[in-house]
């Protein structure tokens, strides 16, 4: 059922739940519908309405509004409200939701680049994987299977050579928004959840974790809305036997922090390892001796694809190429966007001591050139973190605001500058002449790049990932495998802000596995 907190008498406390996730976006929207079908009592808190779509309200937004340090002042100011958005359904309002898993390289250590790792394997994550790629409406996982996407996509990648450093991947993206907004996709079963089951409760602003004296057990949260006059309103609380965090990877750690550094560990992690994906749009351009075969072209291009349920359970899903006479063919159908990308072999990742990196193609009309965009892992660094600013504080609740000092190290310029090397050399035999850099790369000094408005210009893929990462023990990071704080015994986190390393892929296929796995996983501790 939906509720609004406006309806709440000032000062009462909500009690009864067994879980309470804090967070209506991709994590905290997956986990409720999971949990629907079982006996938990859930209450999912959004501090937006339940009329949202596209872009929050300036007073709700301006809760984000924060500080960032020197560098990201140069590549990005205005990173903590562009790439985050306060309302119902979080930040799947504004994106395509592109869609891969991770690889399994990027769970491992790599010696000479980084040693941190993820404590769950890959046989874990491909357990809730396919469940994941179904809230994408994406058809069959089988991301690897690129002769099946090549067909799909009317298209071949370039011929294999002997040596070949790069290798192909596929994407997958949702153009969809009745799809790609969660709460459009999910509002009407989460809604129709009778109150024993479920409560989307809105304009619910969590303010503080409330914990026992030795903070290793959360008691409660203490939680506000936010008024017409765009002031801060009623006060009320929740209570509940398990609480879950998703509110991306920035907001937990402020929370935590407001709330006494709850969760942090002896060597003060909470906060520290920030990561996105570095991203340079127009990195460079290559130019062929001839066009690039038109099925070449089409399968890095993305295009729509058109994918029908097998006929009998032993067969495979099939392309669909007919033509559609009548709208209501199309619901047959699996329909989305899918292309082609060049990626390092996890030998060439072994050998280079790089991180993993993706490269797209955007072919010209007349297919002699193309432009090189990339995106690719950053090196975790703890120097990269999220911090209170004491010295200013939001306009609605008078908290300080986060401050974000995100950085990057040599070990990022080398793995570009080795990435753009390897493009160049496996484009070659494939009848390039002719590789102009446009980004500078020209120094190893981490601080030094393109910055905007210039051309080439370094920019921030909108993925926060690593503040709050996962470990096997309480030393090494802030939760633990099954997603709870370390230190505090019902508190849990979802989101990518738990990856302790973040491959190229974007994050939220990932996030939804890992928010899926937490609701089965603590449906079985209240069983």
């Amino acid at each position: 059922m939906y509720r609004n907190a406006d309806q709440l008498h000032d000062g009462e406390i909500l009690k009864g739940y067994d879980i309470c996730i804090v967070g209506a976006g991709a994590a905290g929207i997956s986990m409720a519908q999971r949990l629907l079908g079982t006996s938990q009592k859930v209450l999912l808190v959004s501090s937006g309405l339940e009329t949202d779509v596209g872009r929050p309200s300036p007073v709700r937004e301006s809760i984000y509004e924060g500080t960032v340090g020197a560098f990201l002042q140069k590549v990005d100011p205005t990173f903590l409200t562009r790439s985050r958005l306060r309302m119902y359904g979080g930040t799947t309002n504004h994106f395509g939701y592109w869609a891969r898993p991770l690889d399994e390289a990027d769970l491992k250590p790599r010696p000479g680049y980084r040693d941190a790792q993820w404590p769950i394997d890959m046989a874990e994550l491909n357990r809730y994987y396919p469940d994941a790629n179904a809230t994408g409406d994406y058809g069959p996982f089988n991301y690897d299977d690129i002769e099946f996407w090549a067909n799909a996509l009317g298209g071949r990648p370039f011929p294999p050579l002997p040596g070949d450093a790069l290798e192909n991947a596929i994407f997958h993206s949702q153009p969809d928004y009745n799809i790609h907004d969660f709460q459009l996709h999910y509002g009407p079963q989460l809604k129709a959840a009778p109150e024993s089951k479920l409560t989307v409760l809105f304009n619910a602003n969590i303010l503080e974790v409330k914990s026992t004296d030795g903070k290793d057990h959360v008691t409660g949260l203490a939680c506000a809305t936010i008024g017409n006059d765009g002031k801060r309103g009623i006060s009320f609380g929740v209570e509940a036997r398990a609480y879950v965090l998703a509110q991306g990877g920035i907001e937990p750690v402020r929370l935590l922090k407001l709330s006494g550094s709850l969760g942090d560990n002896a060597r003060g992690l909470l906060g520290r390892g920030f990561m996105v994906h570095p991203l340079i749009t127009n990195a460079a351009t290559v130019r062929f001796s001839q066009p690039v075969d038109m099925l070449v072209r089409n399968f890095f291009s993305e295009r729509q694809v058109r994918i029908a349920d097998p006929a009998n359970a032993n067969e495979e899903h099939q392309p669909v190429f007919a033509a559609v006479y009548h709208p209501e063919e199309l619901l047959d159908y699996y329909i989305f966007n899918a292309w082609g990308i060049l990626a390092p072999t996890p030998s060439t990742m072994d050998t280079e001591r790089i991180g993993n990196f993706r490269i797209m193609l955007g072919f010209s009309s007349d297919r002699t050139r193309a432009n090189v965009n990339v995106n690719w892992e950053q090196v975790p660094n703890e120097n990269s973190a999220i911090t209170l600013d004491q010295n200013r504080t939001d306009p609605v609740f008078r908290q300080p605001v986060a401050r974000l000092d995100w950085n990057l190290l040599k070990p990022d310029k080398d793995t570009v500058r080795k990435a753009m090397n390897l493009c160049w050399s496996y484009l070659q035999p494939r009848g390039a002449i002719d590789f102009q850099m446009i980004t500078d790369l020209s120094t190893d000094n981490p601080t030094q790049w393109t910055f905007p408005p210039n051309s080439g210009a370094l920019m921030t893929g909108d993925h926060h990932m690593g503040a709050l990462r996962m470990s096997k023990t309480a030393e090494d990071g802030i939760v633990n495998p099954d997603l709870r704080l370390h230190g505090v015994d019902n508190l849990y986190i979802a989101g990518c802000g738990v990856f302790p390393t973040s491959g190229y892929a974007n994050p939220t296929l990932t996030l939804v596995a890992l928010a899926l796995r937490l609701a089965d996983h603590l449906n079985g501790i209240h069983a």
